[in-house]
């Protein structure tokens, strides 16, 4: 699945930009409609793909690249003529093929960014990092299905799953590591992001290597934390054996040191994973009054 990713977010838009450039185009029109489906597949991957598996320096260089292409594609849109002697079989296909990945790939893009709206003000919570000293992406974040796979579940509807990236913005060395060391955020300590009392508090599970199957089913949070503060419950999930350093019905101070990050339960790599809950509904969370979503990067 990495790979594939791979694939669209890094070779695609290659491949786009030499068709855009390369394509023998026989009228304006079909450039023209060829370029506005890049520019959605742009968006798209720009707003939708999770960057911190490569990097948050390839995302910002995406846009550059098209607008550089943008260029060339005028000089050759004012080279074509306006209309085409005859309208050909293929043409057709290729233009009605080419409008409908402009609505597709749009559309998304346009619910990925309705996402960003932070939603039910009146709701939201407001807490601490709980993390230090290091640069954080959030891999799914907002209130869309398009950036954040957990809103469309009820308790879980403004999750964040948090990653650590290094000096070149990726979260790992590598792609798709196979040991959890190579992971930037395994390790990591946590800390309480609020002042409250331990609700809960488990360390009984291991590690599950990267990629592998996880445990959706049975412990899907894996080692974890529940905090009772402002009202609400704080889930800190996918915790590392034998770090947990809380138990329940502990009063911590935010900036208490609750364990390290792990990759236990339902995960396939190393990250944090909170949300906020309340009577079973999901809660807007903010971080220092910032809602974060999908390719955020906190720096701290």
């Amino acid at each position: 699945m990495i790979w594939f990713q791979a694939f669209i977010h890094l070779v695609l838009p290659v491949l786009l930009f030499v068709h855009l450039l390369k394509t023998a185009y026989s009228k304006r029109t079909y450039l023209l409609i060829d370029w506005g489906a890049a520019l959605m597949f742009m968006a798209f991957i720009f707003i939708i793909g999770p960057w911190h598996i490569f990097t948050h320096y390839m995302r910002w260089l995406l846009p550059l690249s098209f607008l550089v292409v943008s260029v060339f594609v005028y000089r050759r849109w004012r080279s074509l003529p306006e209309k085409a002697e005859e309208m050909n079989k293929g043409s057709v296909f290729s233009m009605v093929i080419s409008i409908l990945l402009i609505f597709y790939f749009g559309s998304i893009a346009v619910s990925g960014l309705s996402g960003y709206a932070l939603p039910e003000e009146d709701k939201i919570v407001d807490m601490e990092f709980p993390l230090k000293d290091g640069v954080y992406a959030f891999g799914h974040g907002g209130a869309s299905t398009s950036i954040n796979y957990h809103y469309e579940s009820e308790t879980q509807a403004y999750a964040y799953d948090i990653l650590k990236v290094n000096a070149l913005t990726a979260r790992a060395d590598g792609i798709s590591p196979a040991r959890l060391e190579d992971y930037e955020i395994y390790g990591e300590p946590l800390y309480s992001p609020c002042t409250g009392e331990v609700a809960a508090a488990v360390d009984e599970y291991e590690d599950i290597l990267p990629q592998a199957e996880p445990d959706k089913e049975q412990h899907p949070a894996g080692n974890h934390v529940i905090l009772s503060c402002q009202g609400v419950d704080i889930h800190i999930a996918h915790m590392k054996p034998g770090t947990v350093h809380v138990q329940e019905g502990d009063a911590v101070e935010a900036g208490h040191l609750l364990g390290e990050v792990g990759n236990t339960g339902n995960t396939t790599e190393p990250h944090l994973h909170i949300h906020a809950e309340k009577d079973g509904e999901g809660v807007p969370l903010t971080f220092h009054d910032r809602f974060l979503k999908r390719n955020s990067l906190v720096f701290q």
